[in-house]
């Protein structure tokens, strides 16, 4: 399997080992923001964010040999919601949707809140953007926006 093949697979196991399950924190390289970071032999994941008033952005890195080899920046809005609870909704969708926010439509239901990722592209992941939204009681309480591509 080339790297390429290799890609995917590492940046669902990287999300699914840092934000996703709480882990993989580490001391930020720049200031006010939060880092996480997954690393697997010559591969290494990065995710560097900063969160304001019920809003949030950053951008996901992965490095392979120390070289980037794929990108995609974010930004989220969760309104009214509390930051635990669109935590505790958005990590069970990355942890039960491993594919979301790469080109897959999802729909997920937890806890009265419906998650949907809808995607531009449906192609791969060479390209990938879109929409990540949550709902409750029919009404959106968060949007997230995220494009990104390989590099090489």
């Amino acid at each position: 399997m080339n790297r390429l093949e290799q890609l995917e697979p590492f940046l669902i196991k990287a999300r699914a080992n840092t934000y996703a399950s709480d882990e993989g924190k580490v001391k930020a390289l720049l200031n006010n923001s939060t880092q996480l970071e997954y690393g697997e032999g010559d591969w290494l994941y990065r995710d560097v964010y900063y969160t304001g008033k019920n809003t949030f952005y950053g951008m996901e890195t992965i490095f392979y040999l120390n070289k980037p080899i794929f990108g995609m920046s974010y930004y989220g809005n969760w309104g009214d919601m509390t930051e635990d609870e669109i935590d505790n909704i958005l990590r069970g969708a990355l942890i039960n949707n491993k594919e979301t926010r790469l080109y897959k439509n999802i729909n997920w239901k937890r806890d009265g809140f419906t998650y949907n990722c809808n995607p531009d592209s449906l192609s791969g992941i060479n390209e990938i953007g879109g929409t990540e939204t949550i709902e409750k009681n029919g009404k959106q309480v968060y949007v997230f926006y995220y494009a990104g591509s390989v590099l090489v």
